[in-house]
């Protein structure tokens, strides 16, 4: 990788009119001649953040994506899945970046096995009493850390390597502040090395007044608590808040518990004057601590604001002993994290992402087979939705490993989880078998990996209805449309393609499609038994046997959004020899008898 790589530019914008354009045109003086994008996603704004979007739009330079309401983990990760370069830089939408920025970072970059290189923000007397106290005091913990190797690379001014993210499993979609910190301990778990960048600044605007704290400082401590409880060796924190930082919430509910202590103890005529001794040492120790701060901040950067750390951290501390209390009642009671939790919404809002309901045509689903495709669902299941909104969609998590689960309940998306992974002919099994269950005549199968375009859905549906075919798979090669991209694996395919097809006395142009769709013969034949594994040959040969008729009709498949497929060499060569041994026997298996109310 070199400095000159293309770079991504994300922001994640709700409700951020006030920042917004100031950020757009930090980030476009940025452009150096490169390969340069920007993309802004509207997550759900009710101000007038849409128009801003809508007229950068029109000049030609901000791509602007709309999220589903979910929180700004997923709405990164969106963009994520649509980045076209290497290098994908994060900025937020309060956030305007100085010169050079793009440049510095990227040259960190370069070293190899960097996953990611954050840059520094510097102190802006501009705002209110509140934010300015802010900015100073992160400004002097970065004025703490030497440049170069960090542990925790702070979102919002940062660059990442796209490659790092999705081999990660991009963000932590259940997770609203704490997302970066999440990411930064699994991209550093993974091998990659994290940088910091001083020279590399930008500057951030900072919540105003009273409410606008105490509201953010509550969301930073409830979300540090969620990171914490999914890396336990952080208790201590990391570059940007160290130990003594982290032990400020504890030890102000500490405090509060002894003065509450020696209250009780006094009205009830015990000894109380060690408690309160005791609760006043500590609350001293913490304010001299950020006195010390606060008066070299203030002395480094001519801010006098500096001077009121130990006052205004006090009721930031007491904005963590909330969020103390509220996680800690929240994980007893078994709720799972979400990201409103410590990111809150605009009260009433109404998300883009609420399930919909199934409409008037219940007898027909697609059925969406998925092995930790984290990334790519989230804009699978949004087009569908676009798409075919009147249809019903069910999930099938093929046992994985990474988020699939938690992002499919931030997705209100009907799914079932199987503990193991069966590949794709395992998962269709589940899913046509509950669909069918669920009174489903028709089912579509899409796959989860976004190669499938919905766009295709009325031509691979219309065969069934007009009573052509008990099954439709999109085929790629038919009218020449498409090729296999390389000369093996054209005669591979034409060599499948005659066998299949001579054995089952059907047009086999794409024996390895998975984009079916099946009818109510199909349906209540697969719910039982559909071939297992990575299994298109199969099926093709299995539903010829059942005496099922099989049309194609033409199709364009695009490639996968990120990662990797699952059909890893084993898992290929397995299918393979499966297949060249369904040549031999599915022509003499009998065929399954199948009731019409299976």
């Amino acid at each position: 990788m070199t400095a000159r790589d293309g770079v991504t530019f994300i922001v994640p914008v709700y409700n951020g009119a006030r920042t917004l354009d100031a950020t757009l045109e930090s980030i476009l003086a940025q452009d150096d001649g490169r390969p340069f994008e920007v993309m802004a996603i509207d997550d759900g704004s009710r101000d007038e953040s849409p128009g801003i979007l809508a007229r950068r739009e029109r000049e030609g330079r901000v791509r602007v994506l709309h999220g589903d309401g979910r929180g700004a983990a997923a709405a990164i990760n969106y963009a994520l899945a649509e980045a076209h370069h290497p290098l994908v830089a994060q900025v937020d939408q309060d956030v305007t970046l100085e010169p050079g920025w793009l440049e510095r970072l990227t040259a960190a970059m370069a070293e190899p096995r960097v996953g990611a290189a954050q840059g520094r923000y510097v102190a802006a007397r501009a705002g209110g009493l509140f934010s300015r106290v802010m900015a100073l005091d992160l400004v002097d913990r970065y004025d703490q850390m030497p440049g170069g190797r960090t542990d925790h690379v702070c979102t919002g001014n940062s660059i990442y390597r796209a490659e790092a993210l999705r081999e990660v499993g991009g963000l932590d979609e259940s997770l609203g502040y704490g997302y970066d910190n999440d990411l930064s301990y699994r991209l550093a778990a993974a091998g990659w090395r994290l940088r910091f960048v001083p020279d590399a600044t930008s500057r951030h605007r900072w919540r105003e007044g009273l409410t606008g704290y105490l509201r953010q400082q509550y969301g930073f401590g409830y979300g540090r608590l969620d990171v914490v409880a999914r890396h336990p060796s952080r208790l201590g924190g990391d570059a940007v808040s160290d130990a003594a930082m982290m032990a400020h919430a504890p030890a102000t509910l500490l405090a509060i518990v002894l003065g509450l202590a020696a209250a009780l103890a006094a009205a009830a005529g015990r000894p109380w004057v060690g408690l309160a001794a005791a609760a006043t040492i500590i609350l001293g120790s913490l304010a001299l601590d950020r006195l010390v701060a606060g008066v070299r901040a203030a002395r480094r950067h001519h801010d006098s604001a500096g001077l009121l750390f130990p006052f205004i951290h006090f009721l930031r501390d007491l904005s963590w002993c909330a969020a103390i209390g509220v996680w800690g009642t929240r994980r007893a009671l078994g709720r799972r994290p979400t990201p409103a939790a410590s990111m809150r919404r605009v009260p009433g809002e109404v998300l883009a992402g609420r399930a919909r309901p199934a409409g008037d045509d219940g007898r027909r689903a697609i059925v969406i087979p998925a092995h930790n495709e984290v990334l790519n669902l989230p804009a699978v299941v949004r087009e569908l939705r676009a798409a075919r909104d009147d249809l019903p969609l069910l999930v099938v998590d093929d046992g994985s490993t990474d988020r699939t689960a938690e992002m499919l309940e931030a997705l209100l998306v009907p799914y079932v989880r199987l503990g193991v992974q069966l590949g794709v002919g395992g998962a269709m099994r589940a899913g046509l078998r509950l669909a069918h269950e669920r009174g489903a005549a028709i089912v579509v199968r899409i796959d989860g990996d976004g190669q499938h375009d919905p766009a295709f859905l009325p031509a691979l549906v219309a065969p069934i209805e007009e009573g052509r075919a008990d099954a439709v798979i999109g085929s790629r090669y038919l009218e020449g449309q498409e090729r296999p991209p390389t000369a093996g694996r054209r005669a591979a395919r034409w060599c499948l393609s005659r066998l299949i097809g001579g054995l089952a006395r059907q047009p086999a142009s794409d024996p390895t499609s998975g984009l079916w769709a099946f009818g109510p013969r199909a349906v209540r034949l697969l719910a039982g038994h559909y071939p297992t594994g990575y299994s298109e040959p199969e099926l093709r040969l299995f539903l010829a046997r059942n005496g099922l008729r099989i049309v194609e009709v033409p199709v364009r498949m695009r490639p996968r959004r990120v990662g990797r497929s699952s059909l890893t060499l084993p898992r290929t060569s397995h299918a393979l020899a499966r297949t060249l041994l369904a040549l031999v026997v599915v022509p003499l298996r009998s065929p399954v008898k199948v009731s019409s109310d299976e």
